[in-house]
C-alpha cells in the first residue's frame, strides 16, 4: 500500500510494544539473507534501574538478557539477520546495528543513556556514528525551531540543505571506515524520518490552530515524499527516528481531517475523542492488521484512558479500537486497563491500600489520610522523575499547606532500595511512605507509570484520578479543589 492511495481516503516512547508479539525510495535495499554464524553482544550498565536489558527486532526475536551484579551482561545468538535492533533498559532503549559473526560490546550510564552510550568491538564505527547522529538530531531539533516562521518553500529549502548535509557526512564518513553497506541503508532511513518529522509538523507549527486551514495552501509538492515508499513494515520499528515520524504523520492527517470537517482548526480539541478517532481511523489506512498498527492504535487508546474522566468516551474508543486488532492479549489488556481507570473516576473511593512509613510501621491509607491530599507515586528506578516530582512537590508544599502531599514508593518492600533513597535524597521521612504488596496494588490503581498522581479528599474519595503535578495550570487547579 503506497501513501498515494491512502491519501485518497483520509492520524506516542518504551509502552505496549512488551505486549505484542520498505522505504522503497531509499536508494538501497536492506539485506535479509541469514548466515549461519553467532553474534555475540556484550557490555556494562553503570547505575542499573533493573537487573535487566532486552534486545528485539519485532519479528520475532524478544530476549531478555540479565544483569551481572556489577551490572555487565552477555549473551550469543545463532543465524541472526543483519540489521537494526532494539536494545533496552527499562525506561530507556536505542537502535544498535548487529550482523552474523559480530562480537559487539556497549557500555552506558543510565543518568546520560544516549550520551554515554558508546560501543567497541565489531561494526562500532557504525554504531558510534547512529547514537552520534541520533543525539546530534535532538540538538539541532531544538534549535530549529525557528525555521517554522520560514515560508514553506523556504522552510523546504532550509530542511533539504540540512538534510544533504547529514547524508554526506554519512557518506564520506561511510567510506572512511568502510562502513558496511546494509547499515547504510538504516542510517539514511533515520536521517530521512527525521527530515519528514519536522515536514508533517510544519503546517500546525507554521499556521496555528486558527490559520490551520490555510496550510491547505501547501503546493502539492510539499509532501511528495509520501507516494513513493511504503512504511508497513515491522523492521522499522527498530529505527529510532520511525516512531516520532509516524506520530507527526498520524497527528498532521487527523488534524487536518478534522479540521476540514468541522470547517476550522480552532475547533479541534486534540484531546476530544473526535480527535482520537481521527487518529485511529489514519493508523486503519496507513497499516494492515498487525504488530506496528497494534502498537500506534494500543498507544493512543491507553493515552486516552489514562486522561479521560468519561466512562462512556473511554468505552466508545477501546471499542474502536479492538475492532482493529486480533491480539486477543492485547484486548484484553486495554479493557481491563479501561475498566480500573473507570473504577477509578471521580467520586469513587479509592482503593484503602496497605503502606508502611519510613519507621516500617504498617497501616492502611485511611489511618493516614485526614484531609484533601495529594498522592504522587515514585520508584528508584525512575530516579530522573522522583527527584524532579520531588523538587515539583517541595514549592507546592509550602504554597498549598491546606494539602498534604504524600509520596507513595512502589519499589519492592522486601528490599533496602526505598529506604537508601528516600535518605540519599533527602525527601522528608515524615511524608513518605510505601504500598505493600506492590504488584497487585500496582494493577488495581492501574499504576503502569511511576509518574502518576492523584487527589483524593479525607474519606478517600475521589477528586482527581490522574492529575498532572507539571501542568501551567496545576496551581490554578489545586486553588479550585481547595475551595470546592
Amino acid at each position: 500500500m503506497t501513501f498515494l492511495s491512502l491519501l485518497s481516503r483520509k492520524r506516542n516512547y518504551l509502552l505496549i510494544s512488551s505486549l505484542i508479539t520498505g522505504v522503497l525510495l531509499l536508494t538501497t535495499s536492506c539485506k535479509e539473507e541469514k548466515l549461519n554464524a553467532n553474534t555475540y553482544l556484550s557490555g556494562k550498565i553503570i547505575n542499573a534501574h533493573k537487573d535487566f536489558v532486552t534486545l528485539r527486532d519485532f519479528n520475532g526475536l524478544l530476549d531478555t538478557i540479565p544483569l551481572a551484579a556489577d551490572g555487565s551482561f552477555s549473551k550469543s545468538y545463532n543465524s541472526l539477520q543483519p540489521g537494526l535492533y532494539t536494545f533496552a533498559h527499562p525506561g530507556e532503549y536505542q537502535s544498535i546495528y548487529l550482523s552474523p559473526g559480530d562480537s559487539t560490546i556497549l557500555r552506558l550510564n543510565t543518568k546520560a543513556f544516549d550520551e554515554t552510550l558508546a560501543f567497541s568491538g565489531t561494526h562500532s564505527k557504525e554504531n558510534n556514528y547512529l547514537i552520534n547522529l541520533y543525539v546530534q538530531i535532538e540538538k539541532d531539533d531544538r534549535e530549529f525551531l525557528n525555521n517554522y516562521k520560514l515560508s514553506s518553500s523556504q522552510f523546504k529549502k532550509t530542511l533539504d540543505r540540512i538534510t544533504e548535509a547529514r547524508l554526506n557526512h554519512l557518506d564520506s564518513i561511510a567510506e572512511q571506515h568502510s562502513f558496511d553497506p546494509d547499515f547504510l541503508c538504516h542510517a539514511n532511513k533515520i536521517i530521512k524520518f527525521s527530515m519528514w518529522s519536522k515536514i508533517e509538523r510544519f503546517p500546525f507549527v507554521h499556521y496555528g490552530k486558527n490559520d490551520f486551514l490555510d496550510s491547505k495552501e501547501l503546493p502539492e509538492s510539499f509532501y511528495s515524499y509520501r507516494k513513493d515508499f511504503d512504511i508497513d513494515d515491522r523492521s522499522l520499528l527498530n529505527n529510532i527516528a520511525f516512531r516520532p515520524y509516524v506520530n507527526s504523520l498520524i497527528s498532521n492527517m487527523a488534524f487536518t481531517s478534522l479540521a476540514e470537517e468541522l470547517g476550522s482548526g480552532i475547533l479541534v480539541d486534540r484531546s476530544s475523542l473526535k480527535y482520537q478517532k481521527k487518529r485511529l481511523a489514519v493508523i486503519d489506512s496507513l497499516f494492515k492488521r498487525g504488530i506496528i498498527k497494534d502498537i500506534f492504535a494500543s498507544n493512543i487508546t491507553q493515552h486516552f484512558i489514562m486522561n479521560r474522566k468519561n466512562a462512556n468516551e473511554i468505552n466508545d474508543l477501546v471499542d474502536v479500537f479492538t475492532s482493529m486488532t486480533d491480539d486477543t492479549e492485547l484486548k484484553k489488556h486495554i479493557t481491563t486497563t479501561a475498566a480500573t481507570y473507570i473504577k477509578l473516576d471521580p467520586g469513587n473511593e479509592m482503593p484503602n491500600i496497605k503502606i508502611q512509613n519510613t519507621n516500617k510501621d504498617k497501616m492502611e491509607l485511611s489511618e493516614r489520610v485526614k484531609r484533601l491530599t495529594v498522592l504522587f507515586f515514585w520508584s528508584d528506578d525512575e530516579r530522573e522523575y522522583a527527584l524532579r516530582v520531588h523538587d515539583k512537590i517541595k514549592d507546592l508544599r509550602l504554597k498549598y499547606p491546606e494539602i498534604d502531599f504524600i509520596g507513595i514508593n512502589l519499589d519492592d518492600s522486601e528490599g533496602n532500595q526505598w529506604e537508601e533513597a528516600y535518605q540519599r535524597y533527602r525527601f522528608n521521612p515524615q511524608m513518605e511512605y510505601q504500598i505493600l504488596n506492590t504488584s497487585p496494588v500496582t494493577a488495581q490503581l492501574a499504576l503502569r507509570n511511576n509518574n502518576r498522581s492523584m487527589v483524593i479528599d479525607r474519606n478517600l474519595t475521589i477528586i482527581d484520578p490522574s492529575i498532572n503535578l507539571f501542568h501551567y495550570q496545576i496551581e490554578t487547579t489545586l486553588l479550585g479543589y481547595i475551595n470546592r
